[in-house]
């Protein structure tokens, strides 16, 4: 910006902002970049530092509608540009359900399920604990004992929703000195008692293409587990058939697992757990914002936000004459 072509007013109230927006004075900064603005609109860098202010208050609406104006005023050789264009396209993939879904006190409206055309919500009966079944792993490549630990702790999280929430491992390590035949039937039981199976292979597989980047880069996958396979409907990687829905799996690939630190493992473990456990429990869609656990992207701690914690209650104190809801039993 320049004194040449803007009006020197706007200019001085422009750096007053910045000053104010590097000692995190935020809301003195937005009053002073708006001020700068009243005296000339076209000062485009007022737009970006609007922008950036509206995104850390978390006012997603506010600040999409600042970069799309940034970018419409500031010169093609900007060097901000690209970083502007990226927000934009993150801020419109946040507000696809809108700012009430994004920012309102739970998400309830976005994890019902699909079945023949209808939405109805699903959740399970937790008068009895949930029994957790883990396929044995001797011999897979990347596998860690802690895992299971990792697993189960992320699990447990809801429980700080949820008092009622009780999982119970089915222990399947008294089936190895077990004769062949009767190991197998074993475990073939213990598995058709689970309510959420729970396998970590090597990784995910691809049919027809072992070398599916998209495939490697997947950390989880949830689906329940169907009767009846001639009725129901596929969304995405997802099977859902809520009326003939009995058990549940989950599958942790290990491969992406294995090229952080080990500690970094762990971590990871019991935030895709909690995540996946999320799903198994009911909120089978995902939520819109990034301080959600259930958040459709990239979640660095394994802790429940308030909308978290609003949406599964809401979720298990739904009346059935009211609302469409399926207990699985």
């Amino acid at each position: 910006i320049s004194e040449k072509y803007d009006k020197k007013e706007a200019i001085i109230k422009f750096n007053e902002a910045v000053k104010n927006w590097e000692l995190k004075n935020t809301d003195d900064a937005i009053n002073l970049w708006n001020e700068s603005l009243k005296i000339d609109p076209t000062l485009w860098t007022n737009y970006l530092g609007l922008a950036q202010a509206y995104d850390q208050k978390k006012e997603y609406s506010k600040a999409l509608e600042a970069f799309k104006t940034y970018l419409k005023l500031a010169p093609q050789a900007a060097e901000d540009r690209k970083g502007a264009e990226d927000a934009v396209k993150y801020l419109t993939h946040l507000l696809e359900h809108g700012e009430k879904e994004l920012t309102g006190e739970d998400y309830l409206s976005l994890v019902k399920t699909k079945h023949e055309g209808d939405e109805l919500y699903t959740r399970w009966d937790l008068k009895n604990p949930l029994k957790i079944y883990f396929f044995p792993t001797e011999g897979v490549i990347n596998y860690k004992q802690e895992f299971q630990d990792a697993f189960l702790s992320g699990a447990i999280i809801w429980q700080q929703a949820l008092p009622d929430l009780k999982f119970e491992v089915l222990n399947n390590d008294s089936f190895e000195k077990l004769k062949p035949v009767e190991k197998k039937e074993k475990e073939k039981q213990a598995q058709e008692s689970a309510d959420i199976k729970v396998v970590f292979p090597s990784r995910f597989k691809a049919k027809g293409d072992q070398n599916n980047k998209l495939v490697s880069q997947i950390e989880a996958q949830s689906f329940p587990i169907i009767k009846d396979k001639t009725n129901f409907r596929v969304l995405g990687v997802v099977m859902v058939s809520p009326y003939i829905y009995d058990q549940a799996q989950i599958a942790i690939p290990l491969e992406p697992l294995s090229k952080l630190k080990d500690e970094d493992q762990i971590k990871k473990v019991k935030t895709i757990a909690a995540r996946e456990i999320g799903h198994v429990l009911g909120l089978w869609g995902f939520s819109p914002n990034p301080d959600d656990i259930m958040f459709e992207g990239e979640i660095k701690e394994p802790k429940l936000s308030d909308r978290d914690m609003r949406t599964i209650k809401k979720l298990y104190e739904l009346d059935p004459e009211k609302e469409k809801v399926l207990t699985n039993l």
